[in-house]
């Protein structure tokens, strides 16, 4: 929600230079620049995607413009209730999935070594494919520019042609504009579109391996059947300030009475 917010933003601030400029927006289309921007980059990046799956990079795009992200403070409380519970949650990101994993490796008998081992392995591939994917968008990102330059070459030669065929001054400005044009639209989806994306994505994966660590240590805790005070300051050494879970003094005196 963040991205399209910014794209918005964005939107907004090249409308407001164009109505300075007192040039109608539509001024700044052309059929021929952007097909040849889109679908050259297009094909670049087709023959040099990535060998991790399509459907993780649709999933986390999806769950980028569409669906809920899980914050620290949320996926905490998922942790103290699988703690409490010793219910595997529903697996729908990477963080959710190692705690139902590493609950099923509890079961099946791992010892802890064993099973940080698995879920810390499991956790680096995941990481690996994000990497591949980042890497892909930001080294695509050369490439818009560059075929926005190859069309403004195409627009150059129909401007030279027209000169020599002997078009007047009105209609040269017309079409150095137009020739102009492709290269704004590769500076555009480079800047715009793959670096923020590549760079998000890293951002990501930042977090997913916060918690991450936080599912992993959530683990450890069932495995030493740590009292309650106990995990609940582990789990707030991951949060700060206003987001760190608040004990409930009343449920752990009833708790231990019983």
């Amino acid at each position: 929600m963040i991205y399209l917010i910014g794209l918005f933003i964005s939107t907004v601030g090249f409308w407001l230079a164009s109505q300075h400029l007192h040039q109608d927006i539509r001024e700044y289309w052309d059929f021929v620049a952007f097909f040849v921007v889109i679908l050259g980059t297009a094909a670049v990046m087709l023959v040099n995607f990535p060998a991790a799956p399509f459907r993780l990079l649709a999933e986390k795009f999806l769950r980028k413009f569409f669906l809920p992200a899980t914050s620290l403070r949320k996926h905490s409380e998922l942790c103290l209730k699988v703690i409490n519970s010793r219910a595997a949650p529903e697996p729908k990101t990477i963080e959710a999935q190692l705690l139902a994993d590493g609950l099923e490796l509890l079961g099946l008998g791992f010892n802890r070594e064993k099973t940080l081992e698995l879920l810390s392995r499991r956790f680096e591939i995941y990481a690996g494919r994000i990497n591949a994917v980042s890497s892909w968008l930001r080294r695509n990102a050369k490439y818009p520019p560059a075929f926005g330059l190859a069309g403004t070459v195409l627009g150059l030669i129909h401007l030279m042609r027209g000169i020599s065929s002997g078009i007047d001054t009105k209609e040269t400005g017309i079409r150095m504009a137009v020739a102009l044009v492709a290269t704004f639209y590769g500076i555009l989806i480079s800047n715009l579109v793959l670096n923020p994306l590549g760079e998000w994505l890293q951002e990501e994966l930042k977090r997913d391996q916060l918690k991450a660590e936080m599912s992993l240590n959530s683990i450890v805790l069932i495995l030493e059947n740590a009292n309650p005070i106990e995990v609940q300051e582990n789990l707030n050494s991951f949060l700060s300030g206003s987001e760190k879970l608040a004990m409930n003094f009343g449920e752990l005196l009833s708790e231990e009475a019983a």
